[in-house]
C-alpha cells in the first residue's frame, strides 16, 4: 500500500519494502521534465551524497529524454533538503513561469521512498528577478575586518530623522545575515526580510522608536561562524565588542544595553541568543526567530542549563512546516530550560509558534513586526 504526500510539483511516495540497514531508508529522486535537455541534470542537496550545495558534483541517470533519477540510501529521520540543477546555479529547476522553485525539504520516513519532482523549465541564467526595493538611506562598510575569521560587508540602516535631527541619538538592532534583511539585490532568493519597510512603516505609524539598524553579511564560513565552535567565539567577540565599537564611534548610537539588541534566524537565531547570553551587559536581549537549538546530534542546550538566569529580554519564536518541525523540539526544550531559570512568559520571555509557516525569509519577516515592537514600542 502507497501514502502519499503531496507538495507543489513534488511527491512522495511511502513503498512498503524496508531498507536492509534498520537505521537507513533508499530514496529515489525521479525528476519528470516537460521538454528533453541536452544538459546533465544534477541533484544539489545539504548532505555529503547531495554534494553538499555544490551544482556541479552529484549526476542524476538519465532513463530517457524525459526521465532522470538518483538512488541513495538515507538515516531514517534525517532532515533532507535538495533541488535541481544543469550544472550551475544559473541554470536551476524552475516552475511553468520560468521562476526558480525554492528549496525541497522532508524528513526521511521509516520506509524506503520515491521522490518525484515535476519540472517544467529551467532559470535561462538570466539575473534573477528582484522583488522589492530599499527603503531609506543605508551605507555600506566593505570587507570589514573580523579578527580571526573571513572579512565581510556591513549594511547600516538609518531611520528616516537621522540626517536632520544632528544632536539625536538611537538604538541600535544588529542582525546576521544582512546580505537578506534589506536588499534584495543582494538576498539569496531575490526577496529579503523587507525590514527596512517595516521598521520605517512602524515609525511613520508612531508605533516604533526610531532606530538604526547594522547587518552584517555572512560568509562561506557560515555554519561555523554561527555555531558553538571556536570560529563561532570569535565571531560572537567580533560583534559584540569590534563591531559595536565601529558602529558607535562612526554613528550617532545610545550606547547602552537597553538600546542595543542582537536578531537573526536559523543558525542566527541560535547566534543571536548566544551572543545575548555570553555578553548580558551589551544586550538587552534578542530576537531568535526559527533557532537552530538542537537538531540531529547537537544540542547547545544543554551548556546553559546550569547557568544562571541573565538580564535579558528573549523573544523564540518557530514556524510549523519542513524545516522548522525539526527545530520545534529545541525551542520547547530552551522555553522549560529558561522558565526554570525564572523567566516570565510575556514579561522577559515570549514565545511564539505559527504552525503555518516555512522556514523562510517571507515567513520572518511576517513576524518581525511583533518582535521588534517587544523591544523598542514607542512610549
Amino acid at each position: 500500500m502507497k501514502n502519499y504526500y503531496i507538495l507543489p510539483f513534488l511527491f512522495i511516495l511511502f513503498f512498503g519494502c524496508n531498507s536492509s540497514n534498520k537505521d537507513e531508508i533508499t530514496v529515489t529522486w525521479k525528476v519528470e521534465l516537460n521538454h528533453p535537455t541536452d544538459k546533465i541534470i544534477h541533484i544539489v542537496g545539504n548532505q555529503e551524497y547531495l554534494g553538499y550545495w555544490n551544482p556541479s558534483v552529484v549526476t542524476m541517470k538519465k532513463v530517457d529524454e524525459l526521465h532522470w533519477e538518483f538512488t541513495h540510501s538515507v538515516e531514517k529521520g534525517k532532515l533532507i533538503e535538495f533541488k535541481y540543477a544543469l550544472g550551475d546555479w544559473k541554470f536551476q529547476a524552475a516552475d511553468g513561469n520560468g521562476v526558480e522553485k525554492q528549496n525541497e525539504e522532508f524528513i526521511a520516513p521509516k520506509k524506503d521512498t520515491t521522490i518525484v519532482t515535476h519540472i517544467p523549465q529551467w532559470t535561462t541564467g538570466e539575473e534573477k528577478k528582484i522583488q522589492g526595493q530599499i527603503t531609506g538611506h543605508v551605507k555600506y562598510h566593505k570587507k570589514f575586518h573580523y579578527d580571526g575569521l573571513i572579512d565581510r560587508d556591513i549594511i547600516v540602516w538609518l531611520p528616516p530623522s537621522y540626517n536632520t535631527k544632528k544632536d539625536k541619538r538611537y538604538p541600535v538592532l544588529y542582525m546576521h545575515d544582512g546580505q537578506n534583511i534589506i536588499d534584495p539585490k543582494t538576498s539569496s532568493f531575490g526577496v529579503d526580510w523587507q525590514v527596512d519597510e517595516t521598521v520605517d512603516s512602524l515609525i511613520q505609524a508612531n508605533q516604533l522608536e526610531e532606530i538604526i539598524i547594522v547587518g552584517s553579511y555572512c560568509t562561506q564560513d557560515r555554519t561555523d561562524d554561527y555555531g558553538d565552535t571556536e570560529k563561532g567565539k570569535l565571531y560572537r567577540k567580533s560583534l559584540a565588542v569590534d563591531l559595536k565599537k565601529f558602529i558607535d564611534d562612526n554613528y550617532r548610537t545610545k550606547t547602552d544595553k537597553q538600546n542595543t539588541l542582537v536578531a537573526g534566524s536559523s543558525m542566527g537565531g541560535l547566534v543571536s541568543f548566544m551572543i545575548a547570553w555570553e555578553y548580558p551587559d551589551v544586550f538587552k536581549g534578542a530576537i531568535c526567530m526559527s533557532p537552530a537549538f538542537k537538531y540531529e546530534e547537537f544540542d547547545y542546550i544543554n551548556s546553559i542549563i546550569k547557568d544562571p538566569k541573565k538580564d535579558l529580554v528573549l523573544y523564540i519564536d518557530n514556524g510549523g512546516k519542513q524545516v522548522d518541525i525539526v527545530l520545534q523540539p529545541g525551542v520547547e526544550k530552551m522555553e522549560k530550560v529558561l522558565l526554570n531559570k525564572g523567566y516570565k512568559l510575556n514579561k522577559d520571555l515570549f514565545v511564539v509558534v505559527d504552525k503555518q509557516a516555512r522556514h523562510s525569509e517571507g515567513d520572518w519577516a511576517k513576524r518581525f513586526p511583533k518582535a521588534i515592537e517587544i523591544f523598542f514600542k514607542k512610549q
